[in-house]
This record gives structure tokens, sequence and C-alpha cells, in this order.
């Protein structure tokens, strides 16, 4: 079964999918980046005043603010709304690494972020 994570394009339609008021108002006071490591591939979003501005499936050499890593599997759990993002941090299936300090201030960003992966994985089935 493929998953919104199978597909080429899933970067910059979380991006798109994520430009809503509210995300705007949990990350109005960011400027830096966010790279999500699913397995061994990795998409890296660019976040200023509210807005993911640019999307790379790399980390670029300036890097990330913070990552949020795990293995394919936690990912899928997460994007299926099977686990939550702080369940499946919880139980370290995923794990923030990087500026641990940034990624609490984000928490609110970053579990809209997560929403918008399952709102497209619910739409992809």
């Amino acid at each position: 079964m493929t998953t919104i994570l199978d597909e080429d394009d899933w970067r910059d339609d979380l991006a798109d999918h994520a430009s809503t008021e509210a995300f705007e108002r949990a990350a109005s006071q960011f400027d830096g980046s966010v790279a999500f490591e699913v397995g061994d591939e990795t998409a890296w979003f660019k976040v200023y005043r509210g807005r993911v501005i640019d999307t790379e499936p790399y980390v670029p050499a300036f890097g990330a603010t913070f990552r949020v890593v795990g293995d394919r599997g936690a990912w899928r759990r997460v994007a299926s709304g099977e686990t939550s993002l702080s369940g499946a941090i919880h139980v370290a299936e995923l794990r923030t690494v990087g500026d641990k300090l940034e990624a609490n201030r984000m928490r609110e960003m970053l579990e809209l972020l997560v929403r918008s992966l399952q709102d497209l994985e619910a739409a992809h089935e």
C-alpha cells in the first residue's frame, strides 16, 4: 500500500496545505528550517514569518534548525493517524535532533505540519 510519503511531490503539497491562518500564527516568530527525516529520505522546509517559503529533498549546506527523525514505518503510522506526533516522540519512534529549544518552542507549528500531512494522507487513500 502506498502512502502520501511515496509521492515525489509530497513536500510541496505539505507546504501548500500548511498555508493556513493557524500555521501562520504558530510559526510567526520562527525564521528557521525543519527537516523531516523519513527513513533514508529527507524533506526540508524553510519557514519564515509564518509561511513555508521553500522545500528541498535534502538539507542544504546551511543545515536545519531542527530535524524530526524516524524510520519509514514510524512516519507512516504518524501520517495515517495511527500514532500521534506526541505519541511517536514519547515512545522514541520519532525524535528531534538539533536545536531542542526551538523544536519545543515551535511545537504547535510542528503539530500543524503533521496534521497537514495526515490530511494529505487521508485524501491520498
